[in-house]
């Protein structure tokens, strides 16, 4: 058996697809949450592993980075979910429990760091859910 090497600049550059469609589920993207990803970036992602870019920049970052092209871009958070699941359908294998918990929590924070979670925001939340079950 061959065993793959995990891209994580791929992984963390979707993640902030995925948490960028919680946060602007709402079509409003509200500074508590840009925060809250900040902090949970730099508290729970950073110290993950070790992989860095060519450039030398911890590829967590790479979920900031996403979250604030999309945010500048204006993206749908339909479209931004689209682009997560269909990654994460491609290369689930890569995801372990771990991960995937971690992925829940994040999800889980950014939803509920504004006026806790709306309906919209708990539309994704179940969606994320099924996805990576």
């Amino acid at each position: 058996m061959i065993a793959t090497e995990i891209n994580y600049e791929k992984i963390y550059e979707n993640l902030g697809y995925l948490f960028y469609a919680i946060a602007a589920s709402d079509e409003k993207v509200r500074p508590e949450e840009i925060q809250k990803l900040k902090t949970v970036v730099a508290k729970e992602w950073l110290p993950l592993e070790d992989s860095i870019d060519k450039y030398g920049t911890d590829a967590a970052h790479y979920i900031s980075i996403a979250f604030d092209y999309l945010l500048n871009e204006g993206t749908s958070p339909d479209d931004a979910f689209t682009v997560f699941s269909d990654y994460y359908q491609l290369h689930s294998a890569a995801f372990s429990k771990d991960l995937k918990r971690k992925i829940s929590k994040t999800a889980s924070a950014i939803a509920d760091s504004f006026a806790h979670r709306n309906k919209n925001e708990q539309k994704f939340i179940t969606k994320l859910q099924h996805l990576i079950r």
